[in-house]
C-alpha cells in the first residue's frame, strides 16, 4: 500500500516539474521554431505559482509546530522585558545627567517654542501697525503741480527732492 504525500512534497514535486522539465521544454521548443513565446510565458508563470504555493506551504508547517509557536513567545517576552529595563536605565542615568551637564529637557523646549511662536505672533501684529501708521499721506498745492511720492519723500515736476509732505 502507497503511503500518502504529504502536501509540503506534493508542492515541491509542482515547482520542480514547472521548473525543470516544463520551463525548458518550452525554451527549446521557441529556440527550435516550433513554439511561441507565449508557451515560454505560460511556463514561466507556472514556474513561480508553483515557487509560490510551494513557500506558502512551508511557511504554514513552520508555524504550525508547537515548538516554534513556544519559542518565539517566549523570545517576545524576553525581548519586552529588556526593552523595560533598558528604558529604566536610561531614564534614571539621562534624567541625572541632563541638568548636570545644562542641557534643557523635552519639556523646557516645548515652552521656548510655545513663547518664541507668542513673540513671533506680536511681533508681526506691532510690524503690520508700524506699517499702517508711517504711510505717508501727501496732499499737493496748486502751485507745486503734479507730485511724484517715493520712499515717503515728495519729489517735484523739476524732480528735486522737497520737505517731507506730513511735516
Amino acid at each position: 500500500m502507497k503511503k500518502k504525500e504529504s502536501q509540503l512534497q506534493q508542492e515541491w514535486q509542482k515547482f520542480a516539474q514547472a521548473l525543470w522539465w516544463e520551463l525548458p521544454q518550452a525554451a527549446v521548443k521557441t529556440l527550435t521554431g516550433n513554439g511561441d513565446e507565449a508557451a515560454v510565458n505560460s511556463a514561466g508563470w507556472n514556474a513561480y505559482d508553483a515557487f509560490v504555493s510551494l513557500a506558502n506551504e512551508a511557511t504554514n508547517q513552520f508555524y504550525a509546530n508547537p515548538l516554534v509557536g513556544s519559542l518565539t513567545g517566549q523570545t517576545f517576552e524576553r525581548v519586552l522585558q529588556l526593552q523595560q529595563v533598558t528604558s529604566s536605565l536610561a531614564s534614571a542615568f539621562f534624567g541625572n545627567l541632563w541638568p548636570a551637564i545644562g542641557l534643557p529637557t523635552a519639556h523646557e523646549m516645548a515652552s521656548l517654542r510655545t513663547e518664541i511662536t507668542a513673540l513671533r505672533a506680536g511681533l508681526e501684529e506691532a510690524a503690520a501697525v508700524e506699517e499702517e501708521s508711517a504711510r505717508p499721506t501727501f496732499t499737493t498745492r496748486s502751485g507745486e503741480g503734479l507730485s511724484l511720492v517715493s520712499n515717503g519723500r515728495v519729489k517735484n515736476a523739476t524732480g528735486r527732492e522737497a520737505q517731507d509732505a506730513a511735516a
